[in-house]
């Protein structure tokens, strides 16, 4: 079948991804972007500047680039490696209300897939190479950044929170999965908090952040395997935590009491809340900039709005994204471009944004048959994985 790629909007809005006897279309196929955004991404970001979509085959085809597990999904991270052109290793974690939750790791294999016109066009494979037992769902799931593995036997590290901050390995020659370590840091009373997420330091991989439903944030050092720092971030539960681009001491956080807070490590007396709107909503999870460390993404709780932050200018938002039709789920910026941004949404849809010049211009589009619940770009920024239902399926940016 044709492999699934987001599609300029030019004669088409969304471009359809049917499955097995299921609906062929999102609540939002065809309406659900705004007619106000207009623009589309230039060939930068690898558009098909034909202006044309191509059409999946019948919901009976085989999907390709397609991971379906046994239960539901959520946490995924493509592999920074270099390994296979760039293409790496994506790991999943299942989110189920037990014990007994899994991590995943798949193989992606480039091959070629031949379409109707028989035109040879670049896709991929998805292979189940190792999994692991995860006692309670991953809240995030992170690659080591500096991992750029080449040759056979070169061992990846894998970072999850959830009960507890765990760091893996995975060795390609064996095809295992195992736990390094597991980082606590208890209090008098052995309890541990459960963490709402992580990030993995770009510049220093022996630091790991993480959030807490307890109102701190914990900066970790993986030489040590201890607490390096931790100090209260908010005044309720913190729900995202992300360094900024380029830097080990600067990072942003975000939580329930719904404010935006930078945080600088070598001057913990004070943070800077740059967005706290009156009577805030809960804010759910927040983007770094790879590119530039002053742009930050979030959402908050049951919202359709995206708000693009400068830190340079604190008090409200430069961009606000409001062409989903229902609750955002997630937002990544993209890692090669500094202007471009994808969210994804329970109205089944991602979607690639170009914030230039502050403006806010859909220029791909993408529909899945369920609420697209999380998304993650592989090191290049020409594929997104996106995690529907118990699915995660590699889309290609044509």
């Amino acid at each position: 079948m044709a492999q699934p790629s987001l599609t300029k909007r030019s004669s088409f809005s969304v471009l359809t991804q049917p499955s097995g006897g299921g609906r062929t279309s999102g609540p939002g196929s065809g309406s659900a972007i705004a007619s106000s955004s207009n623009s589309l991404l230039g060939p930068a970001l690898g558009a098909n500047t034909s202006g044309s979509a191509t059409m999946l085959h019948s919901s009976t085809s085989r999907r390709s680039a397609y991971f379906e597990s046994h239960w539901p999904l959520y946490a995924v991270d493509w592999s920074k490696s270099v390994y296979q052109r760039g293409l790496g290793r994506l790991a999943v974690a299942t989110c189920t209300e037990d014990s007994s939750n899994r991590i995943q790791i798949m193989q992606a294999v480039p091959v070629s897939e031949q379409q109707q016109s028989g035109q040879q066009i670049p896709s991929l494979e998805l292979h189940k190479v190792a999994e692991a037992g995860h006692a309670y769902p991953c809240t995030r799931l992170l690659w080591d950044p500096l991992s750029r593995s080449m040759i056979a036997g070169g061992v990846e590290r894998l970072a999850t929170a959830g009960d507890f901050l765990r760091i893996w390995e995975y060795n390609p020659e064996t095809m295992s999965l195992r736990q390094r370590s597991l980082l606590a840091n208890k209090t008098k009373s052995d309890y541990t908090a459960p963490l709402t997420s992580l990030d993995w330091n770009s510049t220093d991989n022996s630091l790991v952040i993480t959030s807490s439903i307890d109102t701190t944030c914990t900066i970790w050092d993986l030489n040590t395997s201890v607490a390096k720092t931790q100090l209260i971030a908010h005044d309720k539960e913190v729900f995202d935590a992300r360094f900024t681009a380029g830097n080990v001491d600067v990072f942003a956080s975000v939580g329930a009491d719904g404010s935006v807070r930078v945080f600088d490590l070598r001057s913990l007396e004070h943070s800077t809340i740059i967005y706290e709107p009156v009577s805030p909503p809960p804010l759910l999870r927040i983007s770094t900039n790879s590119r530039d460390p002053n742009l930050l993404a979030t959402f908050s709780v049951d919202s359709n709005v995206v708000h693009v932050l400068d830190i340079r200018s604190p008090g409200s938002a430069v961009v606000e994204l409001d062409a989903h039709v229902a609750n955002v789920n997630a937002v990544e910026w993209a890692p090669q471009q500094r202007n471009v941004l994808a969210t994804a949404a329970d109205d089944c849809q991602v979607l690639v944004w170009d914030v230039s010049a502050n403006r806010s211009d859909i220029g791909l589009a993408y529909t899945e048959n369920a609420e697209v619940n999380n998304i993650t770009w592989n090191g290049t920024g020409d594929w997104i994985s996106v995690v529907a239902g118990r699915g995660v399926q590699a889309v290609r940016l044509q």
